[in-house]
C-alpha cells in the first residue's frame, strides 16, 4: 500500500475568503493521493460556486449536500475508495510531506486512526491559550512514550475520560484514518459542534490509535469566542462508557470523578454565575472531584 491510495473528502460550506489559499494546498497534494471528493453546500458568499470550478481543474468526485458539518463528512466518507481517509476542511492544511508521514505510520503500526499535533494558527497569544488544553498538548509527554506503536486502550481512555468535551484526536485536518474503519463508524450528528469527540469516546473501545509526535497540519483558528453548545449530560454518559476499559480501581475514580461534575452542575443551576461558592457542599463537591481527577492523572502517568 502506498501514498496513492488516500482519498480526500472536501466540506465546503461559507468559506469563499479562505478557499483560494486551500485550494492551493490541494493543488499540492494532488501528485499523491487517489481522489478528491468535493462535498459542497450551497454557500450565501458563494463558497459552492468556487468549489465547483476547483473540482473542474482538480478533478474528483462533487456531492451536493444540505447544511450539516458531521452530514457533509459521512456523505464524503462514505464515497470514499482509498485506503485512507483525510477530511481536508477549508482553512486546515496539511502538507504532502506530512501526509506522506500519516500514512507510513498507519502502515507501520496497522492502527485505524493516526493522529498529531497541529500548529495553531494565527499563532496569537489568545490562539494559543485557547488551544492550550487540548489533550494533544496537554498530554504530549505521555503520548511521547508511544510514538511510532499502538496508544495502550487504557491509556488513551484515561485521556479522553480526564477531557471531556475536548477530543482526543485534537484536529481531524491532523488525523488521517483507516477508510475501512470510518466508513463503518460514521460520526454523529446529534452531539452539536463535539461530533468528533463523541465519535472517539464511541469507538476507542475498538480503536486500533496511533500517535505520531511532529505536527504536519496547520489548524486555523477562525473566531474562539464564538458560543459553542455542550450537553454536560452528554458527555458524563459519554465519559462512563469508558469505565469498561479500565481497571476496577481505575473505574471506580472515573465514576467518582463524574458524580462529583454532576453534583456541582446541580448545585450551582440555574444560576452558576450567582453566590455558590458561599455553599459547603460545592466546595465538598469540588474538592471531591479534584482528588478524582489527580488519581486519573497519576494512574495515566503510571507506566
Amino acid at each position: 500500500m502506498n501514498v496513492s491510495s488516500i482519498s480526500v473528502v472536501i466540506p465546503v460550506y461559507q468559506s469563499a475568503e479562505r478557499l483560494p489559499e486551500h485550494i492551493e494546498s490541494l493543488r499540492r497534494l494532488r501528485p499523491m493521493i487517489h481522489e478528491f471528493i468535493w462535498v459542497i453546500t450551497e454557500s450565501p458568499d458563494g463558497s459552492h460556486e468556487i468549489a465547483r470550478e476547483a473540482a473542474k481543474e482538480l478533478g474528483g468526485q462533487i456531492l451536493e449536500v444540505p447544511r450539516g458539518l458531521y452530514q457533509a463528512w459521512n456523505s464524503g466518507i462514505a464515497r470514499a475508495s482509498g485506503d485512507f481517509i483525510y477530511i481536508s476542511t477549508i482553512g486546515d492544511t496539511i502538507t504532502p510531506q506530512g501526509l506522506n508521514a500519516l500514512s507510513h505510520c498507519l502502515n507501520k503500526t496497522k492502527a485505524d486512526v493516526v493522529f498529531s499535533p497541529p500548529t495553531i494558527f494565527p499563532s496569537s497569544r489568545a490562539n494559543l491559550k485557547h488551544s492550550k488544553h487540548w489533550p494533544v498538548f496537554v498530554f504530549r509527554r505521555v503520548l511521547n512514550r508511544f510514538s511510532g506503536v499502538l496508544l495502550p486502550t487504557e491509556k488513551a481512555a484515561l485521556m479522553q475520560s480526564i477531557s471531556g468535551v475536548s477530543g482526543l484526536l485534537g484536529s481531524c485536518a491532523s488525523c488521517l484514518f483507516s477508510t475501512f474503519f470510518l466508513q463503518c463508524r460514521p460520526f454523529p450528528t446529534d452531539h452539536h459542534h463535539y461530533g468528533d469527540t463523541a465519535w472517539t469516546f464511541q469507538n476507542l473501545p475498538e480503536m486500533r490509535l496511533a500517535y505520531y509526535p511532529k505536527p504536519v497540519a496547520q489548524f486555523t483558528i477562525h473566531d474562539h469566542s464564538t458560543k459553542k453548545t455542550v450537553t454536560k449530560q452528554q458527555i458524563y454518559r459519554l465519559t462512563k462508557n469508558l469505565r469498561t476499559l479500565l481497571s476496577a480501581d481505575q473505574s471506580a475514580m472515573l465514576m467518582a470523578y463524574v458524580q462529583a461534575s454532576q453534583r456541582i452542575d446541580e448545585i450551582r443551576d440555574p444560576h452558576p454565575k450567582f453566590g455558590w461558592w458561599w455553599l459547603p457542599e460545592a466546595w465538598i463537591a469540588r474538592s471531591q472531584r479534584n482528588k478524582s481527577i489527580r488519581a486519573l492523572n497519576l494512574a495515566l502517568r503510571k507506566s
